[in-house]
């Protein structure tokens, strides 16, 4: 039940930063504007939005790609891993003249859902093998 919940909820945020990204990409000033960053009504320079567009778009197709094939592990590292991102989401937006509590709480919330989702993840015991099915030999290196 769990592991269905963590496995669920991980593909949710996963099409959810599909959204965010594909809103940077394609209407830069919404998607700035919900990330909690207003731009002058002149500023039509969209690089950054493009950038933070196909990186939210990279990393939900990879956690929603990994709670769909099951791949528990790794999507415990990367939803770890990734909290950097809104840690660092929140110092930008924190650094805005008008940073407010409503501004930071989206970010606040997805460290928290990350790390949450991570933790769930690490403490659950792995899965057994299919009677007859054989797990692959870890990598290591040889001295050739």
């Amino acid at each position: 039940m769990r592991r269905t919940l963590s496995r669920s909820l991980s593909l949710l945020l996963g099409l959810g930063m599909i959204f965010i990204g594909l809103r940077f990409l394609l209407a830069p000033r919404a998607g700035a504007e919900g990330f909690g960053v207003f731009l002058p009504p002149t500023d039509t320079q969209y690089t950054f939005h493009y950038a933070k567009g196909i990186r939210d778009v990279f990393s939900g197709l990879l956690l929603a790609l990994f709670a769909d094939l099951g791949y528990d592990r790794p999507l415990a590292w990367v939803l770890l891993l990734g909290t950097i991102i809104p840690c660092v989401d929140l110092t930008v937006v924190r650094a805005q003249p008008i940073a407010s509590l409503a501004l930071q709480v989206p970010h606040l919330l997805a460290i928290v859902l990350l790390l949450s989702l991570a933790a769930s993840f690490f403490t659950m015991p792995r899965p057994a093998t299919l009677a007859g099915a054989q797990r692959p030999e870890p990598f290591t290196r040889h001295a050739s």
